[in-house]
Order: structure tokens, then sequence, then C-alpha cells
């Protein structure tokens, strides 16, 4: 017998035995037809509970600190669970014939999708060089342990933050952006992006804030610190002081120390001596100063002779130069060189003029080579002194020269975030970053290998710069997965290379979101009484839809999923499974439904209708035989006759008397 204080113990311990406790794992008899769920705050969801144990002493939902109705007679039961509690809790529970008391808890997961904000954490200009902060408010987000925060500039994300907060009801949360802001930033665009993510089963939550663009202020910054500029004698030019800044820098010219005027542009007319001109930019973070060297091209004065008169300067009507090749195309950073030749008598010298490669030679031919072209405002010319009909002339001629430059990345990304939505425009932007010349620029976009769409540019900058096209695409749902494409062309006509400088960018995969879709329709199902019917039920969409069935539940109907189909099997069906059952599926997207109607027939065999039939043709037989019989003693009995012979003589008449009982009427 056991000690008093351990029987005690004993009965606290079963006193605190609840029902997951007291129920062996491996005995639980009951399953949920979905063991977790994942709903929006406010919303209900609708579950299933089922035990393998046909005989029991009751089942029953508990929900939060509830018991409701038990069920005697089935091993099936389901309840409707509001979930407008962020604490609610909801199990089933059973009462088996042995005492023991199982439940199994339905996992639920609430969700809030929050509102996102981003701002600046200091209301005033980004300067380069600086750090610029920006921060995200979350409000209302949970469960916050699945929240991630992701930022972006100009649609590439640059920031992810994730939360280890295992609140359940909504919080408020902050994510911190920090940029060493540069120039090249100046107008990018900055977001947030605040995603409740469930895992790849779960959904996909998404909330964007407003787009932040940041104005960027620098020193600055002129293209080329040192210019050349050649003009003939007596022509006017212009020069140019442009320099890049925020705010735009004011310019400012001098010569030899003297301060001349505070415009961009310096018009010199009637240009007669070579000089050398500073010009100045400034704004409040910085100054910078650049040359422009000017080079007179002046007219060599003719000679006399005492036996000869005085012959004006002419200038022959064209200039007898020759450049091979006549155009040339090179790539920013190659050598390049190009032969000046004349045929022309009378030459006194000839050579090159320009920043790089300048040389004279006594002709009749001179050739400009460099190394290395790196300097984008390359001009040179060639010129030649020559003496004619006793005068002295000078002429040049300007090597037509194109520089170019593949772009340093071509990308494909979209204008807007998220998947595309079936039916409705989006459009994606290829970026072709630092190329030129533009206008020898051909864009050329594809959808897997089909061409979806070409662009031209008409820009003529000579220095490099970023282009945009845009592709507008109307989304389909065989566009899920698509690979778009861009490829960037240079095409410098028959003297640029063999090979027309490419780039292609990588592929863009696109999402596409669509509504459900069933694989077949609503139809009639007719099937004989007792036969087991199973109805299946699959639908194609993006998200992958949920799918759920609507019909009069009944004690041998039960729900089975297996992967994306749900099904329906009914055991041994009767008349009251004749009606309508019909299959939901949504997504984000869209709901779609469809309904099969169920039809109960009778089935007779053709023995049972043949004995039925040879039953009833007996039961007829016997009927018409026992008629017969009633209705042959009624005459027999109401009228009988003998015939009885009285003096006949002969056979003429033969006379009958009545009889009845024997006694003569």
């Amino acid at each position: 017998m056991l000690p008093l204080r351990m029987l005690g113990l004993l009965m606290l311990m079963f006193s605190l035995c609840d029902a997951d406790s007291c129920c062996p794992p491996d005995t639980n008899p009951l399953t949920l037809d979905v063991p977790k769920v994942i709903k929006k705050y406010g919303e209900s969801v609708f579950i299933n509970c089922s035990s393998t144990e046909e005989y029991h002493n009751g089942m029953y939902w508990r929900v939060g600190n509830k018991d409701y109705a038990m069920e005697l007679d089935y091993s099936y039961i389901s309840w409707s669970v509001s979930l407008s509690a962020w604490n609610v809790t909801a199990e089933c529970r059973i009462k088996l014939d042995d005492g023991q008391e199982c439940s199994k808890e339905l996992e639920i997961s609430l969700y809030q999708v929050p509102e996102v904000d981003v701002y600046p954490l200091k209301y005033a200009a980004a300067v380069e060089g600086r750090l610029y902060e920006l921060q995200c408010d979350i409000a209302g987000a949970a469960p916050v342990q699945n929240l991630v925060v992701r930022w972006y500039k100009d649609n590439r994300t640059i920031k992810k933050d994730t939360f280890t907060n295992t609140t359940k009801t909504p919080v408020f949360e902050s994510s911190t952006l920090t940029v060493n802001i540069s120039r090249g930033e100046h107008g990018a665009q900055f977001r947030c992006e605040a995603q409740l993510d469930f895992g790849p089963h779960g959904p996909q939550l998404f909330e964007v804030s407003q787009t932040h663009t940041v104005s960027v202020d620098y020193a600055p910054d002129f293209e080329n610190n040192t210019e050349y500029v050649s003009v003939h004698e007596g022509h006017d030019v212009t020069l140019n002081c442009e320099a890049e800044g925020k705010p735009p820098p004011v310019s400012q010219w001098t010569l030899d120390g003297g301060m001349l005027i505070k415009k961009q542009n310096l018009i010199i007319t009637r240009v007669n001596t070579s000089e050398t001109y500073n010009c100045s930019a400034s704004n409040y973070l910085g100054n910078i100063t650049k040359q422009i060297h000017v080079h007179v091209i002046k007219m060599i004065p003719p000679t006399t002779s005492a036996d000869q008169t005085t012959n004006e300067p002419s200038t022959p009507t064209g200039c007898p130069l020759v450049l091979t090749p006549a155009e040339l195309v090179v790539r920013f950073g190659d050598p390049a060189s190009v032969n000046c030749s004349t045929s022309a008598a009378g030459v006194l010298g000839m050579g090159w003029e320009g920043r790089y490669g300048a040389t004279t030679s006594k002709g009749p031919a001179s050739t400009w080579a460099v190394e290395e072209v790196d300097d984008w405002s390359t001009k040179p010319a060639c010129f030649i002194n020559l003496k004619e009909n006793g005068s002295y002339h000078e002429c040049s001629v300007w090597l037509a020269i194109t520089l170019y430059k593949t772009p340093d990345t071509v990308s494909v990304s979209a204008m807007a975030p998220g998947p595309m939505i079936e039916g409705s425009e989006y459009r994606l932007k290829c970026h072709v970053a630092n190329v030129t010349p533009l206008e020898k620029l051909k864009v050329t976009w594809y959808r897997g290998n089909e061409t979806v769409h070409t662009q031209m540019f008409d820009n003529t900058s000579k220095t490099p710069v970023s282009a945009w096209s845009n592709l507008t695409v109307t989304a389909k749902r065989q566009y899920n997965g698509a690979l778009f494409s861009c490829k960037a062309e240079l095409h410098l006509g028959p003297n640029g290379p063999e090979r027309v400088p490419t780039v292609t960018s990588a592929p863009y995969m696109a999402a596409v979101h669509y509504a459900p879709e069933f694989k077949e329709g609503s139809y009639i199902k007719v099937v004989d009484l007792g036969v087991n019917v199973t109805l299946n039920c699959s639908a194609e969409g993006n998200p992958p839809p949920e799918i759920y069935w609507k019909y009069t539940s009944a004690v041998n109907v039960r729900e089975t999923t297996r992967g994306r189909q749900k099904s329906i099997s009914v055991t041994g069906a009767t008349s009251t499974n004749a009606h309508v059952y019909v299959c939901v599926a949504t997504n984000i997207v869209g709901r779609v439904t469809r309904s099969v109607t169920l039809m109960m027939t009778g089935k007779t065999s053709a023995l049972q209708f043949t004995t039925i039939l040879w039953f009833l043709i007996l039961l007829v037989v016997i009927f018409i035989s026992i008629l017969m019989i009633i209705v042959y003693k009624c005459y027999k009995k109401n009228r009988q006759y003998t015939f009885v012979p009285n003096k006949a003589k002969d056979c003429s008449e033969i006379p009958m008397t009545p009889q009845s009982n024997g006694d003569q009427v």
C-alpha cells in the first residue's frame, strides 16, 4: 500500500494534468483540417476537427476560456472562430471512453498591415561628402517578428532590417538609413517597404512608403580644367565657362589678373592676338578655376619685289589638304593616328594643332598620332602655309573625330515595386549608364528571344551620359516568369569598328499575379445510392489560390487535401447528400467559384426485376383461378337441370324437368 504522502502527490499530479499532458501524443485521435491559420485581425475562420475514435464521451470546442456545445454522436465537429482578439486561442477537445481527454490546439497567427512613412531626420539640403539620414516609420505592424523592412534607392535594394520582438499586438517600429551622399545621387529616389513575411507557404503582404527624392548640393566642377581654342585672325569667338554645381555656380572671367565680366559666356570680337583667359565658378561650397588658351591663326603677309607690284593676300576657295581617314571613329582611351597630305606646290610648312599630338613638317605630309585619346574636347586641325602667286596664306582643316564609349552597365528594372497584376499596365526601365555618342545609340527590348521594342536617341552630347528607355507592358499570366532584357548598341557607321559595340542587360524576370482559374467548369454528377463519391477541385493562380468547399455538412462527408487539390469524399451516398457543392478559389487578385450538383438515382438488378415480374404474373394467375372457381360454384348451385324421358314416342320431343334438391316443382 502506498504511503499517504506519495498518494497525495499522485492525486495532485492528476489534478494538474490537462488534456494534452494526459493524452499521449502518439495516441491523440484528433486532426484539424487546417492546423495553422494566418488571417487578418478581425476576420473569422471555419475549422473542421475529426477524430479517429468513433466511440467517445463527447467532442467540443474551447475558444479562449469558453467551452461550446458538445457533440456526442459524431466523430466530426466544426466551428467558426472569430479572430477579433489578438490573444485568441482555439482548441478541439475529446473525452475518450477510458477517461482520458485529448485536445488539438489551432495555431493562429493574426496580422495587421502597417502604415509606412519616410522622411529625412534633418530638413536641410543634402551636401556631397556628408552623411544624410532618412527614417522610415512603420505604424501598427503585427506580428512584428514577421516584419521585414527594405530600403530602396532607384528600385535597387540597399538595406534590409528584421525585428526580434515577439509581441503579437500591433507596435510602432522605425528603421534608419544613413547614406554618404554624392552628387551622383542628386535626384535619387529613396523609399522603404514594409513586408509581413510568413514564409514560402504564407501570404506576402507589402506596404510601400511614398518616394523621397534627394536634392544634393555640391561644389562646382569643370569637365576640363584646361581648354585650347583656335580661331582665324579677325574672327569672333565665344568662350564658355560652364561648370556643374548645385546651387548653380556664378562664373567670372579674368585676363592678366583683371576682371572682365561675370557671365557664363565670354564673347571676343575680331580676335587678333593669342591670349590665355581665366574662368572661375563658385557657389557656397567651393570655387574652381580653369584656363582657356586662345590661339590665333594668322594670315602670312605677302612679300614684294622691285619689279613686281604688290598683290593683295588671297585665300583659296579650298584648302589643298587631304585627311586619311577623312573621318576618325575611335574609342575613348584608345590610340589614334591620321595622315594629312597635300599635292599643292609652294608649301612652306604644315602640321597639326591641338591639345595633343601637335607637330610640324616641311610637307608634303604630316601625321597626327596619340597613344591615348583621353580628352572629350579633342579637335585637332591640320594646317598648311602656302605661297601662291607671290602671296602667303595659311589654311586649315578640322578633323572630323567621333569618340565613343560603351556603357558601363545596362540594367532592367521595374518602375513600380511589387509584382504585376494581370490586365494592368506596367513600365520597365532600361538604364544605359555612361555612354556616348547618344545619337548613335540603339536600344532593343526583348521578351525572351522576341523583339518587342526599339528606340533611338537624338541627344547630341559628345560626353558620356546616361540614357533611359521605357517599355510599357500589359501584364498577362503567360508573362509570369518571362525574361525581359534590353540591348544597347552603338551604330557608328562605316568608319566604326567592324563589330557593333554591344552591351546586354541581365534578364529581368517578371512576376505576374493573376486571379484563380479552374481547370474545369460546373457540372451535374448523377450517382447511385450507396456508392462512394469523390469530388475534386483545383485551380491555377498566382499567388497559389486558397481553395475550400461550401456545402451542407454530413457525417459521411469528409474533406481531404493533396497538394493544391481539395477533395470531398462521400462514403455510402444517401439522399441527404444530394445537393450543390460549391468550390471557391481565392487569392489577393480575385475569387472564382464552380459547383458540382450531386444527384441520386435507385438501382435494381435484372434478376430482381425478373423475379418481381414472375411473382406479379403468378399473383394474377392465382387471382383469376380463384375467381373462376367461385363463379363456377355459384353457377352450379343455382342452375341444375336433368333430362327425363316422358312417354316419348319418338325423338322429336324430349321434355326437361327442372330439379331442385331432388324435389319436383
